[in-house]
């Protein structure tokens, strides 16, 4: 499928043939004869600013290609807060929804039924996972499995970290050196609970 702009360049190549030369066609839009052919040639990239003023001048209508909503989902971003850390935010009222592929769903193995977003809180997974960053929970894993990194509910507090077996239980591991890691074992067992595998991590920079 042609994007937008190979439609936008395929137009001035046909407006050339029309009007006879690059030459001509530049006198038509106002371009400068060189600028316009290393547009055609595709040296450079127009903006959209200036690809507006040519069509405009040449009496074209060139509409960018409507987004198929069938291949994206919706996911729900909670205002639950995981702790890289810890955090007592646990509510999960849903603040919106954010589009995600079915393609990048599926190729992390994902289905968007069960699919929720966050926000995190806190430096322990850092660098890999910052404070503000958002996480991508896919709920239907509860099972543990070494080495990943999980939701995970301890007593009251929501925390996001990497889960590694241990003897006697697991072991919440921090990526930051500069926290310990919470040994679940015994009793403990019994207040621990895994909301969801972490898949993916998106921040703003």
């Amino acid at each position: 499928m042609k994007n937008f702009f190979d439609m936008a360049i395929e137009t001035l190549v046909n407006a050339r043939k029309s009007a006879g030369s690059t030459a001509k066609l530049a006198e038509m839009t106002g371009v400068n004869p060189v600028t316009l052919g290393r547009w055609i040639s595709g040296e450079r990239k127009p903006t959209l600013n200036e690809l507006s003023k040519v069509f405009d001048l040449l009496g074209v209508s060139l509409s960018q290609p409507a987004v198929d909503v069938t291949q994206y989902a919706m996911i729900p971003k909670v205002n639950a807060k995981a702790g890289a850390g810890s955090s007592l935010i646990t509510t999960d009222a849903v603040l919106g929804f954010y589009a995600f592929s079915h393609t990048f769903l599926h190729s992390i193995g994902v289905q968007a039924k069960d699919a929720l977003l966050m926000d995190v809180i806190g430096d322990s997974m850092e660098p890999q996972i910052s404070d503000g960053d958002v996480i991508l929970v896919d709920t239907s894993i509860r099972k543990p499995q070494d080495g990943k990194i999980f939701l995970v509910g301890l007593g009251e507090e929501l925390l996001v970290k990497r889960l590694q077996k241990s003897p006697r239980g697991w072991l919440l591991v921090s990526q930051n050196p500069n926290y310990a890691s919470i040994s679940i074992e015994g009793d403990d067992l019994e207040a621990f609970r895994l909301y969801g595998r972490v898949r993916w991590f998106g921040k703003v920079v």
